[in-house]
């Protein structure tokens, strides 16, 4: 149950915004004193992950809406996430009718938001104030037994409109000629056995975040950080919103591809869709009882030319919905390592490497997940080899395996498998058939190793080899049998964690 009430009161204060170019048009020149509403109720126990929506009437002439919420025991085991659906509703935009009210999301990173036509709160979508039912979003994370008690302070300004935002988007193709990276010699390798001269290796992170969902830094901060870390490109996966997709171009420069993606934060788990068209938004309120959310949310995503990938599938924190919980085939790929190597990683490489055995082609990625500082863009790094430095060829050479993982940009390999009949094939490839079965030779060089750091060669039937790598820059050989469905690599330190692993090369 809402209470209403309905009075006149200042701006609220201290709503963060943020700003895109902005252009003049026809402009509101009128004004009237702002209308404050109050909206209070009451969300039980059994609500939590659930989804419950606080209406409010929106009058003609309304120029801006700003919401501050409160809510009981905040941070002392309740925890209510905040959102905004505008006049057209906020029905699931499911079932191949993606239309839908969306304005934003900032879950529990804010507890308050400005929407205008000129600007709008980090994870929120400026635009036009149209009139009709509005609706504040509301998603009870965490709840003591007593459930939450929660209090929206609602206001609708009348400002005359000065200006309109206009979205800045990035490029989706850049000049790879602008990017130097530090393995100049392996960026030049190419597919001999493929007759494509062009393919290149970018080195990439595709989880990344920032002040528009939980992030702690600014876009422009993040660019420079991405810079730092030697990338050519990196994937904005804010949560739930693609707010920050409408801005990069406003601060990317002219050498880093700023790939636009969303962290889809479902009640039953996380997965990047990657590789979005312009202000495409998904949907991501289900949870795993109630499909068929996922299926229709992924099958939007693949039909626009996008990937569907699951992240952290196993998680150590305390993250009440992390944990996968859906189907693990409906996705395109699999992020196995995510931000600094630890065992929920190993344990998303032998899952992933067990589909492969039984027939999966799916892709497996990294993404640091980098929200603030310890952690770090870039580690690990996913390096991808592609036809140019644009969205469409690194989405497409995932798609296709071409890809590997290292723990940061001081770490590179190149593992190739040599053929005397066909040649040498790169990772994601497949190696020509002989019918003289002759034998195959895995090389794997390695650059910028630690000390002590070992490579294994693993089979869809298991290890290999273990080879011990003497120095930091080092060629390693490996002959073998064809009788072997595919071959990837693994290299660890002295300790066993992750220092680099690839996608198969296919037999």
């Amino acid at each position: 149950m809402v209470n209403w009430i309905a009075t006149t009161f200042t701006a609220l204060a201290g709503a963060a915004v943020s700003t895109a170019s902005l252009s003049t048009g026809a402009l509101s020149t009128q004004s009237q004193e702002p209308v404050r509403l109050n909206l209070t109720g009451h969300i039980s126990a059994d609500k939590v992950l659930e989804f419950i929506f606080a209406d409010f009437d929106v009058p003609e002439g309304t120029t801006s809406i700003s919401v501050l919420q409160k809510y009981s025991l905040k941070g002392k085991g309740n925890a209510l996430d905040l959102g905004c659906w505008d006049q057209q509703g906020h029905r699931l935009a499911l079932d191949g009718n993606f239309t839908t009210g969306f304005r934003g999301w900032s879950g529990g990173a804010r507890n308050n938001f400005t929407i205008s036509p000129e600007y709008a709160s980090p994870g929120y979508i400026a635009g036009a104030i149209q009139p009709g039912t509005w609706s504040v979003a509301l998603g009870p994370y965490k709840s003591v037994p007593e459930g939450i008690d929660y209090e929206l302070t609602v206001e609708l300004g009348f400002e005359p409109i000065k200006s309109y935002f206009q979205p800045a988007f990035a490029p989706s193709r850049i000049d790879s000629s602008l990017y130097m990276n530090q393995s100049s010699d392996n960026n030049e390798r190419s597919g001999s056995n493929m007759g494509q001269s062009s393919f290149k290796w970018y080195r990439g992170d595709f989880h990344v975040h920032t002040i528009h969902s939980d992030g702690k830094e600014t876009p422009q901060t993040v660019i420079g950080l991405a810079q730092e870390a030697d990338l050519a490109f990196f994937f904005s996966t804010d949560h739930n919103t693609q707010s920050s997709d409408l801005i990069w171009g406003a601060v990317a420069p002219p050498s880093m591809l700023v790939g636009r993606g969303i962290e889809v934060t479902t009640r039953g788990g996380h997965w990047n869709a990657i590789g979005l068209n312009w202000n495409e938004w998904v949907e991501f309120r289900y949870k795993a009882d109630n499909n068929p959310g996922i299926t229709q949310a992924v099958a939007q995503v693949q039909s626009q030319g996008g990937l569907a990938v699951i992240n952290h599938p196993f998680t150590y924190i305390d993250c009440l919905a992390c944990d996968w919980s859906y189907d693990f085939d409906i996705m395109d790929g699999i992020e196995v390592w995510n931000g600094n190597w630890d065992d929920t990683d190993r344990k998303a490489v032998d899952k992933w490497h067990s589909m492969l055995v039984q027939g999966s082609k799916k892709f497996a990625i990294g993404g640091s997940d980098y929200h603030k500082s310890p952690s770090a863009i870039g580690t690990p790094t996913t390096i991808v080899r592609a036809q140019s430095l644009s969205t469409a060829h690194i989405v497409d050479s995932l798609r296709n395996n071409r890809a590997y993982l290292v723990r940061d940009p001081k770490i590179d390999i190149q593992f190739t498998i040599v053929d005397h009949h066909s040649g040498t094939t790169h990772i994601g490839d497949r190696v020509n058939g002989d019918k003289s079965q002759s034998p195959l030779s895995a090389v794997v060089g390695v650059h910028g190793l630690p000390e002590g750091s070992v490579a294994v060669i693993i089979s869809d039937k298991g290890p290999l080899e273990h080879m011990a790598i003497p120095q930091q820059d080092s060629t390693l050989r490996l002959k073998f049998s064809r009788k072997y469905a595919f071959v990837r690599v693994e290299i660890q330190d002295s300790k066993g964690s992750m220092l680099a692993l690839t996608n198969p090369i296919w037999i």
